[in-house]
């Protein structure tokens, strides 16, 4: 028995009860999601890494009325999820859990955006079926999801936003100036918030100019819309000459097309299964169950390809999505931070766009009874690997691993000496600050003015580099006692003070005032 084959007509009542049962589904799927993800929340007892606690600042800075287009050092990040925070902050104050409200929220969103594509584009039960499978989804896409790192989340609800509008053109919108209206007003959004639109922009092109090329004056009513919805990241390049285009076109590049054996191979190897697991450092689940997803998932990408036009609803539009999204990974540059050589996690969260359609795909493979099997087993597989993840590891930062899971302990001795001036890794530094409220200053001297990393604070950075009482805060491994900042120390000569508040930390508190260039090569970028 074909289980989504495409319906005869039916009948006023039989439509109504389809929609119902529908409704019932996907609302049953947005709860069930939050649920699943507020327990992965509650598990790492909302813990924040680095990223995340910059967003949290910035949210801060918003409250005092310092406002901003992008995230600081990155003029091509939109401040979006900064604005949606705000008021959250207002409601419930500064914190932690505070901080996870909209990516929870959005998680939700996603879930239920991906319903309605999988509606638009083949049926009601499709639809249904695939908001259940985006609702119990891999651990890496539950876990990233819930990261307030300013265009993640936000992407993925965007994206499917802009191929539910495109769906509605496709199939012969009722009220074409609204639909196109949309479309370009949120594809502004999406372009001033990251530019991973673009694995929603080309393939929704490719559809409407070979479908709807007639639409040329609603095309343009669409651009006029893009402009709008775009307006911070114009007025910011106006203000700043172009410096979006500046930051992303200058600097070293890198061999694009000489690395793309390269991406492609670490794409097929290592990105696939984590996309449909979790990280391998997570231990979430064991080999042969995250390649037997690979398999489940790669046949639900193979069914939207194959699927003939006759026997849906899309005009191709997932289709097309499929086919140009390894081509935009590899040429786009985003792929060559997958070839770094420290082994992290650098991309996944530019892949994580595939989730728009991966659970429409398996959905389809429901076609038949085996197939329900198979998906039921998918997502049996998926809810095994949230569940036995360890969240507080989880969470932490794919580029800092060892960051301890609570800097309390650290807090408290800092406050019980009366110290609110450190040197520390940039790691620790975004979250001590947000934790705290900026009682205490944090910045990195190694990352700021050896290894040229990005300028977050530079308010911070000179605080703390003119404050009278400074401390050195460096991760080290339990039980440690020689350490480069402890034989930096040494050779100065300076009497300090040396404490652990926990096993991965280590505070030192000079005497007497130091220069932290003396002490170089005592600090680290820690990966």
């Amino acid at each position: 028995m074909c289980l989504t084959s495409l319906p005869g007509p039916l009948s006023a009542s039989q439509r109504g009860g389809a929609n119902q049962r529908f409704w019932l589904a996907l609302t049953v799927a947005v709860v069930g999601s939050l649920a699943i993800r507020w327990l992965a929340l509650r598990g790492a007892n909302w813990r924040i890494d680095y990223d995340e606690g910059m967003v949290g600042l910035q949210v801060l800075r918003v409250l005092r009325g310092q406002f901003a287009v992008f995230h600081p050092g990155q003029p091509y990040l939109g401040n979006l999820e900064t604005y949606l925070l705000a008021p959250f902050f207002v409601l419930f104050g500064a914190n932690d859990p505070t901080l996870k409200i909209v990516p929870l929220l959005l998680s939700g969103a996603y879930v239920a955006s991906t319903g309605l594509v999988g509606r638009a584009a083949f049926s009601a039960r499709i639809g249904a079926l695939a908001a259940l499978i985006a609702a119990v989804a891999p651990a890496y896409l539950v876990i990233v999801g819930l990261k307030a790192w300013g265009a993640t989340i936000e992407s993925l609800v965007l994206g499917n936003l802009l191929l539910l509008i495109t769906l509605h053109i496709v199939q012969g919108s009722a009220h074409p100036r609204r639909d196109y209206l949309l479309l370009g007003l949120v594809a502004g959004v999406a372009f001033w918030i990251s530019w991973l639109v673009a694995f929603y922009a080309l393939p929704m092109a490719l559809i409407l100019l070979w479908r709807k090329r007639r639409h040329w004056r609603w095309l343009v009513l669409a651009a006029l819309a893009f402009v709008a919805g775009s307006l911070p990241l114009w007025v910011y390049n106006a203000v700043h000459p172009l410096a979006t285009f500046g930051f992303l076109l200058g600097g070293e590049k890198a061999d694009t097309l000489g690395n793309a054996p390269r991406v492609l191979k670490h794409f097929v190897t290592d990105l696939a299964p984590r996309l449909v697991s979790g990280d391998p450092t997570w231990h979430v689940l064991n080999r042969p169950s995250a390649w037997a997803l690979v398999i489940v998932y790669g046949a639900g990408v193979m069914a939207l390809l194959a699927l003939p036009l006759r026997k849906r609803h899309d005009g191709g539009l997932l289709s097309w999505f499929l086919v140009c999204f390894l081509p935009i990974y590899v040429l786009s540059g985003f792929g060559n931070n997958a070839l770094n050589p420290f082994g992290i996690d650098a991309t996944g969260r530019y892949v994580l766009m595939l989730h728009s359609v991966l659970p429409v795909g398996v959905a389809l493979l429901a076609r038949r009874k085996i197939g329900l099997f198979i998906v039921a087993g998918a997502m049996a597989l998926n809810l095994l690997g949230v569940a036995t993840l360890d969240p507080v590891k989880a969470f932490t930062s794919p580029y800092y691993r060892d960051q301890p899971a609570t800097l309390q302990p650290l807090i408290d001795l800092l406050d019980a000496r009366g110290i609110d001036h450190i040197w520390t890794d940039v790691g620790i530094a975004h979250v001590m600050m947000f934790e705290t409220g900026e009682h205490i200053l944090a910045a990195d001297y190694y990352d700021t003015y050896y290894a040229h990393g990005l300028i977050r604070f530079p308010e911070v950075i000179e605080a703390v580099a003119k404050a009278d009482r400074v401390a050195y805060v460096e991760l080290i491994r339990p039980g440690q006692t020689d350490t480069p900042i402890d034989r930096a120390f040494t050779a100065t000569g300076v009497d300090y003070e040396r404490l652990t508040p926990a096993p991965e930390l280590l505070v030192i508190i000079p005497r007497t005032h130091v220069d932290p260039a003396t002490v170089l090569a005592g600090l680290g970028f820690q990966y």
